[in-house]
């Protein structure tokens, strides 16, 4: 391999998985960057609790069919008013697919 197939390598992957709150509709995820995953850390802090980060974790990585996000800051508010089983859902979806959380870390250091 060379430089730039190494550099290509780090293009976030995108991934269809289907939300059982959607009734099984399939949904786009895009990988976190480094850099979205140091603001998604930053945004933690604003104390926001656990609605906060699941609402600002989905707008990071949910893409329309062009790998667009779908979703920006503004509609963080409307997620966390929303269902709460459907919010975890997302999250956990987009968690698992970033390896975050403890689950996640569980996960990596079962492989």
């Amino acid at each position: 391999m060379n430089r730039e197939h190494i550099l290509a390598a780090f293009a976030p992957l995108i991934v269809e998985e289907p939300v059982r709150a959607l009734d099984g509709a399939v949904i786009r995820f895009r990988e976190l960057s480094g850099a979205a995953r140091d603001a998604l850390y930053e945004g933690v802090k604003s104390g926001t609790g656990n609605s906060g980060f699941e609402a600002t974790l989905i707008a990071a990585t949910v893409v329309d069919d062009d790998g667009q996000a779908m979703f920006s800051a503004e509609d963080v508010h409307a997620m966390r008013a929303g269902r709460a089983p459907l919010l975890e859902e997302l999250a956990q979806i987009a968690m698992r697919l970033n390896a975050l959380g403890q689950r996640a870390q569980e996960q990596t250091s079962k492989n």
